[in-house]
């Protein structure tokens, strides 16, 4: 009799089991997107995604990303450029891509106040350079990810002025160029590691709680601006700003002329971490 009671105890078990259809993925048709020519400037497309009900992210190949059905692209250059639309569904996401062409460069686009703060402008010098802002309290810091109701701050720890001298961070420099969004990281032999990532970089040792690892310059590398109600930097391939943690996208919480204080996350989630930069 136990035995019969336990087999109708599983079969109850299983017949009252829920599935749930989160439905298929975008198909090939709802990926697409049209493009028209603004009539206000030949480098100025408009762009606008088949699905206008759909989450939306396009990468414009020219360094800039955007959300939305309907966005507008500037392109200060000119060149061959291929876009990619890839909407997001509830049962997954796809992708379509279109290669458009500009003829002639329009520099005047490139008057964007966050290209302007970051390289200082086409009318600067084409570039700017930035560090950690050492002398600087909170210059580094930690809260939760996601933010508590206290929002963007690192509520859990922040370092003081000079609290990690001689862990390979507040030599390092992180310069951003204008032209083709080109990104150099010079990192004078080694950068500053999350404790966590130690194993993954041969050589590195235990300095101040985390660990300082040999690295070379990542030169002629790109960042890539998304625009939103968050603005984040995106830098390519290994190179990275400040403190690692394993990520590479970094959101922008204030910027001017000469400070940027960015918020970025962590390869394991659950901390959201923080970091003050001066220009040089």
């Amino acid at each position: 009799m136990k035995t019969v009671s336990l087999l109708l105890g599983i079969i109850v078990l299983f017949s009252c089991q829920k599935t749930y259809d989160i439905g298929a993925a975008p198909t090939d048709e709802q990926a697409k997107f049209t493009y028209t020519v603004s009539a206000a400037n030949p480098n100025i497309l408009e762009f606008k995604a088949v699905s206008q009900d759909m989450q939306c992210l396009w990468d414009l190949g020219n360094g800039v990303k955007k959300k939305g059905s309907e966005i507008t692209g500037e392109f200060p250059y000119a060149g061959t450029y291929t876009v990619t639309l890839t909407v997001y569904g509830k049962g997954g996401s796809n992708s379509s891509s279109q290669v458009v062409q500009i003829a002639e460069d329009d520099l005047g686009l490139l008057n964007n106040p966050i290209f302007t703060k970051l390289t200082g402008g086409v009318n600067g010098p084409g570039y700017k350079v930035w560090y950690v802002d050492s002398l600087a309290e909170k210059h580094l810091g930690v809260g939760p990810d996601p933010e508590s109701p206290l929002g963007p701050t690192p509520e859990w720890w922040s370092s003081g002025s000079l609290e990690k001298p001689g862990c390979g961070i507040y030599d390092d420099r992180y310069i951003f160029h204008l032209d083709a969004f080109r990104f150099d990281m010079q990192c004078n032999g080694d950068i500053y590691i999350h404790n966590t990532l130690a194993s993954t970089f041969p050589g590195s040792f235990l300095n101040l709680y985390d660990f300082t690892a040999p690295f070379s310059n990542q030169l002629n590398e790109s960042w890539q601006l998304t625009e939103g109600e968050q603005n984040t930097i995106t830098i390519s391939n290994n190179a990275s700003i400040g403190f690692y943690t394993g990520v590479r996208e970094y959101r922008i919480l204030e910027l001017t002329d000469s400070t940027m204080y960015l918020q970025y996350g962590h390869h394991a989630g659950g901390l959201l971490w923080y970091m003050k930069l001066k220009s040089e």
